[in-house]
């Protein structure tokens, strides 16, 4: 269950709503999950030396009022007029120990939610409340109320009401509010969740088809990186045939997450880890998938610093991870035949593996070196 308030949230570098870059292969962003609500109150230990006993102080704060002696000064703490200018000094009650202070803005943003949630509400103004809210609460560092809001409105997205937006405007908010789920889940390392949540908006917005994906992968030991590539190629084709087939230019892309590269990229961050088990698969399996994706989508995606041969280099660095992979870091080394760098390195791996597999290796790194 994720905090229900979170003091040492970074609501700028864990910004849900946009590409979190703190998700890195082999590396998460791990933030604390300890409830501030629940945190037990240290009690003070019993004292083991003896001390003598203080001087008594007669002064009256309240009073502004010094007297000689301590029974003078006890008869006047019962008095009336001390109990009075006593009480004009005791300060507003903060919350107990291990509370958190009820927040107005808080409490508005979750009365906004239970009128999204009215059947009588206007399914436009449901939708606008839950998106608004859910970055509301989240500036208010509220992850599990967060959570409600995103999960409510993706709830109510897929049962399509009827409203004013148009299907197009529906679709987009599903996935933003898809990747903003994604993102809070995985900063809280709630990492099943987070990957199946991402794995939805891309199968949403970009039509790679969750089980072909997952097909993929789960066969990917028996897989050429050429094969896979062309698997890649077919998983993508959607994308890739419209983008192949334009006559004018792509239009500029406003809106980072409208980038499938960087998304899968991301996406590709979140399942490259070790030791890590999605559906009964290798998640460093899909990982490669997705970076493999990356290398033949980015070609068409208008985004800067991205080129076939970061993602090359990206599944490289999880196949090395992965046992008697070698041979496929050769394949991804010589996919850029041109680059004579890469087809050393391609020599140099081929002679650190089996004989028989190194002949067949050998055999294309003369076809590259004859291209």
């Amino acid at each position: 269950m994720l905090p229900l308030y979170d003091v040492d949230l970074d609501t700028r570098a864990f910004n849900i709503f946009q590409p979190v870059e703190s998700i890195l292969p082999y590396e998460l962003p791990k933030l604390s999950i300890t409830p501030v609500e629940i945190q037990p109150t240290k009690t003070a230990k019993p004292a083991t030396l003896s001390f003598k006993k203080p001087e008594v102080d007669l002064y009256c704060k309240a009073c502004k009022k010094k007297f000689s002696n301590e029974p003078t000064f006890t008869n006047h703490l019962k008095s009336a007029k001390h109990i009075t200018n006593e009480k004009k000094m005791q300060p507003v009650k903060a919350a107990p120990t291990g509370r958190i202070a009820v927040n107005p803005q808080v409490q508005e943003a979750l009365a906004q939610l239970e009128k999204a949630q009215d059947t009588k509400c206007d399914p436009t103004l449901s939708i606008t409340i839950y998106w608004n809210q859910a970055q509301v609460l989240f500036g208010l560092k509220r992850p599990q109320y967060v959570e409600k809001a995103l999960k409510l409105l993706i709830d109510f997205l897929i049962l399509s009401p009827v409203t004013t937006f148009s299907s197009a405007q529906i679709t987009s908010f599903l996935y933003n509010s898809q990747l903003a789920l994604a993102r809070l889940l995985c900063i809280y390392q709630e990492l099943d969740e987070s990957r199946s949540v991402y794995l939805d908006a891309i199968d949403g917005k970009w039509k790679l088809e969750k089980g072909e994906l997952m097909n993929i992968a789960q066969n990917l030991c028996k897989l050429s990186v050429p094969s896979l590539i062309s698997a890649c190629d077919n998983l993508a084709t959607k994308y890739l045939t419209r983008e192949r087939n334009r006559t004018k230019p792509a239009p500029v892309i406003s809106d980072i997450n409208n980038s499938i590269t960087t998304i899968l990229n991301e996406a590709g961050s979140l399942f490259a880890q070790e030791d890590n088990i999605y559906n009964s698969i290798p998640s460093e399996h899909i990982a490669i998938v997705l970076y493999a994706t990356c290398s033949l989508v980015c070609q068409y995606d208008k985004v800067d610093g991205y080129t076939p041969n970061d993602f090359y280099f990206m599944m490289n660095q999880v196949y090395e991870s992965l046992d008697n992979s070698a041979h496929h870091m050769v394949e991804i080394n010589l996919l850029d035949k041109s680059n004579t760098w890469n087809v050393f390195n391609a020599m140099l791996l081929s002679i650190e593996i089996g004989f028989e597999l190194r002949k067949v290796i050998v055999n294309r790194i003369e076809c590259a070196f004859a291209y």
